[in-house]
């Protein structure tokens, strides 16, 4: 299926690793002249050393001014940007007592107030050339609230209602706003934080845990940071030109909410 991406400008915050380098070196073989955000250079030079389109942009979502700096240079760039996937952030495990209050706030500055920041910084541009999209990556917890995770319970939550309350303002723009919903997907992220919960919650080893969780799947395995680039490709998409404001689980089936 053709998916009408050649020659897109996409940008991709967090893109430098896990999700978000499969996401980028993805929209690249669709066609996309991508632009990869983050924060350490390093990782940054090694992802585009190995996509032939993707061009290397440092920044901090956390600031705003570095926010509307790195549009600004990926616009003067390439021309443009058609995509935008907000992508940067992490979980922030822990009960209530665990996490410390500035913990929490780096935590919203990253996946809430970024995204916030991209969507006015790229907002003009969009709109000024007839359209674009605007997708945002969102775990688990802001659907399955759980107390070793209320910190990100919190913050995802707030990108769910961010993402519904955006699509509705940018729609009649044809910026199509949307989120796609990772779980049970292996990756540097969930690597580190099955360590973090065999050793601390469950008392069992990494390969029993990870066992434990493939099997809560429908499909029973684990998922690839490559099935969630599929979706954001396809989201991207000419092929998707009707769907706004949704969220997309891909996880396997692991999710048991209906909503």
């Amino acid at each position: 299926m053709d998916l009408g991406l050649t020659n897109k400008v996409a940008l991709v915050t967090g893109g430098s690793s896990g999700i978000g380098l499969a996401i980028a070196a993805k929209l690249a073989a669709e066609g996309c002249k991508v632009a990869i955000a983050g924060r350490d250079k390093i990782k940054l030079d090694a992802a585009v050393a190995n996509i032939a389109t993707a061009r290397a942009f440092s920044g901090d979502v956390r600031e705003p001014a570095q926010v509307a700096k790195l549009v600004d240079d990926v616009v003067a760039a390439f021309g443009r940007i058609d995509i935008v996937v907000s992508n940067a952030g992490t979980h922030l495990p822990g009960r209530m007592e665990d996490v410390e209050t500035s913990a929490l706030l780096r935590h919203i500055e990253t996946k809430v107030i970024g995204a916030w920041e991209l969507a006015k910084c790229v907002t003009p541009h969009m709109r000024k050339q007839g359209g674009g999209r605007f997708i945002v990556i969102i775990g688990q917890a802001g659907k399955v609230p759980q107390a070793n995770g209320i910190a990100s319970a919190i913050s995802n939550a707030a990108q769910h209602a961010f993402v519904k309350s955006l699509s509705d303002d940018l729609a009649r723009d044809n910026i199509l706003v949307n989120a796609v919903c990772p779980s049970r997907i292996k990756s540097p992220l969930t690597d580190a934080l099955g360590h973090l919960y065999n050793e601390v919650y469950y008392g069992r080893s990494l390969e029993q845990q990870e066992s434990k969780w493939g099997a809560e799947v429908p499909l029973g395995r684990w998922g690839t940071p490559d099935d969630i680039a599929n979706a954001v490709a396809f989201v991207a998409s000419e092929r998707a030109a009707f769907m706004v404001g949704a969220n997309i689980d891909v996880d396997g089936g692991h999710q048991r909410s209906i909503f």
